[in-house]
């Protein structure tokens, strides 16, 4: 039977539409997250922050291998905004593409978090830089809603400091449900580029590639499988916990950063085998700070007989002391060749010298040794101890060293009774 004219003028019309769909860029799955990433050394921001975009945007086949510009904007809740996206009330916002080398194309929009900012986010692709008319396509993201930041981990530890370590966690206590918690590995010697994809907004910026992500199904430990890490090379990794949304999308997460270089033992003085990796905690924020992570041991037998070797942003130095009831460090050995290996020794028992001390710091490490004050295997320390017992105490990177002034007064006010000695430490 033929077609009336009117079903083939519809038919006609569905046929028009399919094809400039066609025409127009497309895109994979939207995301949009309240994240919290710790200070960290891959060049992502750090803090309570929204975070949202795409994965996979291509041109259509009719252009391809064209760029695919993009941009992205939101009405604030309780704002009344022009009905056009470029007037009064939106606010407006590039996007960046990034291509990990384990992880699909990625453009994204990140800005630090605000209340009214959690509604959904417009996305718009289009090949034209000038996002004409009939060129554009329109993504919207899930919103992110009233969700709670997700707290950090509260402490990771390593076990091992070669090429295959043991990565552990404590879970926090959290008011949001933890329903995923992930591992990542980012390769700091590997930078790839954060370019803009907005036309009026160009820029871009070198980030840590992404070279490893696990998901831990059950447990709070997961080991590096062989074949991952290089000695010598700088890492960073990364313990997310992540809230899902009912369609397992991720709405709030927080990625704890710690930094972790291999350690080939035949290449520190001494070639030490018996290393003890510390139990670190994430530091929130960079700025303004004068000290990197606290880094707690728990080493079961320590003795005067023996070197307990332990190993921990730019570090000046180190401050080292020792756990209620251990027993008092009686000398120092440097196993790790920083700078030009000449290291200032501070010796304080509280009241008098003695042959053991419960404290002391290191300093002296120029900063233009990049010795990282996040990497628990950047600065390895050989240790012997006055008595026999176990180690329980700490070693804290020195970020920013006093001025001169500030510190007589810091002396003074704890009464500290100093002795510097400076001299090369051979092997």
């Amino acid at each position: 039977m033929p077609l009336l004219p009117r079903t083939i003028a519809a038919t006609a019309l569905l046929a028009v539409i399919a094809t400039a769909q066609a025409d127009l860029p497309s895109a994979g799955a939207s995301f949009a997250m309240r994240l919290q990433n710790s200070a960290n050394s891959t060049n992502r921001g750090s803090g309570d922050q929204l975070f949202w975009g795409l994965f996979n945007p291509e041109a259509p086949p009719s252009q391809a291998g064209a760029t695919v510009w993009s941009y992205t904007a939101q009405c604030p809740l309780g704002v009344s905004c022009a009905a056009s996206v470029s007037g009064a009330g939106w606010v407006r916002q590039r996007i960046l593409a990034r291509d990990f080398s384990t992880q699909p194309l990625q453009y994204y929009g990140a800005r630090a978090y605000d209340p009214n900012l959690t509604g959904a986010w417009s996305i718009w692709l289009s090949t034209d830089s000038s996002f004409a008319n009939g060129t554009r396509t329109y993504v919207a993201t899930p919103p992110v809603g009233a969700v709670a930041a997700m707290p950090f981990v509260q402490s990771m530890s390593l076990q091992s400091a070669g090429l295959t370590p043991t990565v552990s966690w404590t879970l926090p206590a959290s008011a949001t449900s933890i329903d995923q918690v992930q591992v990542r590995v980012f390769d700091n010697s590997h930078q790839i580029p954060s370019v803009s994809m907005t036309p009026s907004s160009p820029g871009s910026k070198q980030q840590s590639d992404v070279i490893y992500t696990q998901t831990v199904a059950a447990g709070q430990s997961l080991t590096l499988p062989a074949g991952l890490l290089q000695y010598g090379t700088s890492y960073s990794l990364a313990i997310s916990l992540d809230h899902l949304r009912p369609d397992h999308s991720v709405q709030s997460r927080s990625q704890s950063f710690f930094d972790y270089t291999p350690i080939d033992p035949a290449s520190l003085v001494g070639a030490p085998t018996n290393i003890a990796l510390p139990t670190l905690s994430p530091v929130a924020n960079v700025v303004g700070a004068e000290q990197g992570p606290v880094y707690q041991f728990h080493v079961d037998s320590v003795s005067a007989d023996a070197v307990t070797f332990i190993d921990p942003a730019i570090a000046s130095g180190f401050d080292y002391r020792t756990g209620i009831g251990d027993p008092n460090f009686k000398s120092v050995q440097i196993a790790s060749q920083v700078g030009d290996g000449l290291y200032e020794v501070y010796l304080w028992d509280g009241s008098a010298w003695t042959g053991g001390v419960d404290r002391f710091q290191i300093r002296g490490i120029e900063p233009s040794a990049g010795l990282s004050a996040f990497d628990p295997t950047a600065f390895v320390t050989g240790l012997t101890f006055t008595g026999t017992g176990s180690f329980t105490g700490t070693m804290q990177a020195i970020v920013a060293v006093p001025e001169p002034a500030t510190l007589a007064l810091w002396l003074a006010g704890f009464g500290l009774l100093g002795l510097t000695r400076r001299k090369a430490l051979r092997s």
